[in-house]
């Protein structure tokens, strides 16, 4: 088993073994503010330098994607970082930025793996949730996550496109990002290690026991994007992750009118009002999918 550091991309670290096996990617600190992931990837990194945990086959590359952000305890310096995994960009996008010029680096890392995990945190979570695409669903159901959300890649061509997930996705790879709880809960770190070293489990490349799906899934398709578009948005009240809201009813306010729902709804990853920008996503509105 080798562990060396990527000559040709900062905060890149790969571990080897000879066989044959899965190439994995392990995404961490993609927004600097969400720091379970990079705690998950250095308690791995430490486990297979320490001999803890030996690679069986296959390789690991382990990346802190966003240096600068984590540095300064910031979501992002100019830009999001997970928007510019694509190949197209409009004039908005500074091209001399750290962000654009990271993703171009880190573009070459998803362009040749076989599976891909995003480690994120969310601002307004209590429990943890997977977003996947619907064919990936029953592979990464087993990490041991029950809660699942689809549809993102609907609207990868949009504003909220350019996430490294779909990239992956795109070059062929089977790919989720983890959302490991809040922001502020200690536990998510345990969340974010715990999911990382499933998925190893669950393609051989460690030894020990699979772990399962712990109860029922619960899915929830992705239907619509809410973009603060004004400054006065607030949610109708205190806001949750996967927050049930019946048809016709009110889950906010915006340029003085309320916001409303046509369909039984679940209100998905609500961002903070006061931290979110102008014409950034601030929630996303998303529909139960029956699982079979």
């Amino acid at each position: 088993m080798d562990i060396y550091t990527d000559e040709n991309i900062p905060s890149v670290v790969r571990v080897k073994e000879d066989a044959r096996g899965p190439r994995v990617v392990l995404f961490s600190g993609v927004h600097g503010d969400e720091v379970s992931g990079v705690h998950a990837v250095e308690k791995l990194l430490f486990d297979f330098f320490s001999r803890t945990r030996i690679l069986r086959q296959g390789s690991l590359t382990l990346v802190r994607a966003n240096e600068q952000a984590l540095s300064a305890e910031r979501r992002y310096i100019k830009h999001n970082l997970n928007r510019l995994f694509r190949e197209d960009y409009g004039p908005e996008v500074d091209r001399r930025s750290y962000e654009f010029t990271r993703a171009q680096e880190l573009k070459t890392v998803l362009q040749t793996c076989d599976y891909f995990l995003d480690l994120h945190s969310a601002p307004i979570a209590r429990e943890a949730f997977v977003v996947s695409e619907q064919g990936a669903v029953g592979f990464f159901a087993r990490l041991g996550i029950p809660r699942i959300i689809t549809g993102w890649s609907k609207f990868s061509s949009g504003p909220i496109g350019g996430d490294a997930e779909n990239y992956a996705n795109a070059y062929g790879a089977k790919s989720a990002t983890l959302e490991s709880g809040s922001h502020f809960d200690k536990r998510s770190n345990d969340v974010a290690y715990r999911t990382a070293v499933s998925l190893l489990l669950l393609l051989g490349m460690i030894a020990g026991a699979e772990e399962q799906a712990l109860g029922p899934l619960q899915i929830v398709d992705v239907y619509r994007v809410v973009t603060k578009d004004f400054e006065d948005f607030k949610y109708a009240k205190e806001a949750a992750n996967f927050q049930f809201v019946k048809q016709g009813e009110m889950f906010a306010f915006q340029n003085g009118r309320p916001l409303t729902v046509d369909e039984d709804t679940y209100l998905l990853i609500p961002m903070k009002p006061e931290d979110t920008k102008l014409r950034e996503e601030v929630c996303y509105l998303g529909r139960r999918v029956d699982v079979v």
